[in-house]
């Protein structure tokens, strides 16, 4: 069967979203304009549904309340650092630049309360917005954002105006080439195996990236095979669909080779080998946990990038004597580099009871009262682990200096807390760096002259460029808003062009 719509945008996660939502809102007034959009699961969210750290945003009305002062300038810095000079300036530049719209789009039109903020590793201050807990339950920030752009479009897809559809359950299988070598529409196979094509002036990609290949064969064991068979916090459908759909017309691809490894995936107690891993969010450390090895020792500082603590995770946590297990857990059994998260009572507060207690519920979080509890508890020297939480406190006590491990943001003391909140943690492949080369229009590049693939859009992970070899943390959800949004903006614009 053959459909028509002006717009599709491939993938429902929040980029995708994002741009169909953006293309509704700009096409509002024109008649006979329709957008489509195709999911490849049973429902949209994919793994933006899952973040739970936040998004970030600069000069948002959340820092304006709690009197933080930070700059576009200084979020542009620490977006690069973090990408160790490998990030396109331009794209980061939008990114960062666009970041207060993007946060306030999901205040002001979505009535999302992102009144939290954290500084999270890598950051210069506190701009990385989530929900706050009502009731003692948690609001998954991911999950609530996906969620509210969902319900938007299915109020669209029920008006009855015919504007726009949403097709779950539709795994694209190729683009439609036009003759003059842009796209034309896509292929797609139903659940019950039926073909279907849906011609289009305009196709988006969002389909995310590769990281839940795992040990199959794939972009992951083809540009970076020492991540392979690596846990994930990525669901099984992070295949890479988009690069193969954008790869056949011609489509360039960048740092295919960056994989962001993400520190500290949860190891579950009673299933420690298990491939995925539900994430220990970045705010965990932002609010003040700390990371030891199985001796009770500090070996870096917590808010670091994401990839040197996953280094020094690798590096210092990696032998049978350092590496961190549960009770329940042997030798040989589950990761074989390991640490233990553990949050003071103070620092579990500010990330929020509701949240941890969820994590409690799932196996991944206990609880211990006072020092000697914990240390029997991650079966530690209790000298030992005095002496290193009197250590963090002496260094937090020393105003405007780093530690031995260059820390200089305390977030809270931790020698004296009155119950301690710990988990076992894991590095597990997270997030694609690497992707389609796209412009600041999102227009998909060509490999052999770099101009534009006529009709073809992208954003969100399965786009390359903008995070360099290491994506800052929050900046995910934000590229999904920025860029989802441009995306919407540049595929109405084409077809008013037409």
């Amino acid at each position: 069967m053959t459909t028509r719509a002006n717009i599709v945008v491939i993938g429902g996660g929040l980029a995708g979203m994002s741009a169909a939502l953006e293309a509704l809102h700009q096409t509002r007034n024109a008649v006979g304009v329709s957008v489509a959009l195709l999911e490849k699961e049973a429902r949209t969210g994919g793994n933006s549904a899952k973040a739970s750290s936040g998004i970030n945003g600069v000069l948002t009305r959340t820092q304006k309340a709690q009197g933080v002062a930070d700059s576009v300038k200084a979020f542009a810095r620490d977006t690069e650092r973090s990408g160790h000079g490998r990030s396109n300036e331009t794209l980061v530049h939008k990114l960062t630049e666009d970041s207060t719209a993007a946060v306030t789009w999901l205040q002001k039109e979505f009535g999302l309360d992102l009144d939290v903020l954290a500084q999270l590793g890598g950051h210069s201050a506190p701009r990385t917005h989530r929900r706050p807990e009502v009731g003692g339950k948690p609001q998954p920030v991911g999950w609530g954002i996906v969620s509210a752009l969902a319900e938007r479009l299915g109020a669209f897809a029920r008006d009855g105006s015919g504007r726009f559809r949403l097709e779950t359950g539709a795994r694209v299988t190729q683009l439609l080439k036009a003759s003059d070598g842009g796209v034309a529409g896509a292929e797609y196979e139903t659940a019950n195996g039926a073909r279907h094509r849906v011609q289009a002036d305009v196709v988006v990609l969002a389909t995310g990236g590769f990281a839940g290949e795992g040990a199959r064969p794939g972009f992951l064991r083809q540009f970076a095979p020492q991540l392979a068979g690596l846990a994930s916090t990525n669901g099984a459908f992070a295949t890479g669909d988009g690069l193969r759909l954008a790869s056949a017309l011609g489509a360039a691809l960048v740092d295919m080779d960056q994989v962001q490894v993400h520190p500290t995936g949860f190891v579950a107690a009673a299933d420690p080998a298990n491939p995925t891993k539900f994430l220990a969010a970045e705010a965990l450390r932002g609010e003040g946990g700390i990371l030891l090895d199985a001796q009770g020792a500090r070996f870096v500082d917590e808010l670091d990038t994401r990839d040197r603590v996953t280094a020094a995770i690798f590096h210092h946590c990696a032998t049978p004597d350092t590496c961190a297990r549960h009770n329940s857990t042997t030798s040989g059994q589950g990761p074989s580099a390991a640490a233990f998260l553990v949050l003071p009572q103070t620092a579990a507060d500010r990330f929020g009871l509701g949240s941890l207690g969820f994590y409690a519920k799932m196996g991944l979080v206990s609880r211990a009262d006072g020092v000697d509890d914990l240390a029997a508890a991650l079966r530690v020297d209790a000298k030992v682990l005095r002496k290193t939480l009197d250590a963090y406190d002496t260094a937090r006590s020393t105003s405007g200096q780093s530690d031995a491990y260059g820390k200089s943001v305390f977030p809270e003391a931790v020698s004296a807390a009155e119950a301690y909140f710990w988990g076992v943690v894991t590095p597990v492949t997270h997030y694609c760096m690497g992707g389609l080369r796209f412009d600041v229009r999102t227009r998909v590049l060509r490999a052999a002259d770099g101009a534009p693939i006529r009709g073809l859009l992208a954003a969100g992970e399965v786009t390359g460029g903008l995070h360099g070899a290491n994506r800052l943390a929050g900046n995910s959800l934000l590229e999904c808003v920025v860029y989802g949004r441009e995306a919407g903006r540049q595929a109405s614009m084409e077809v008013e062009a037409l």
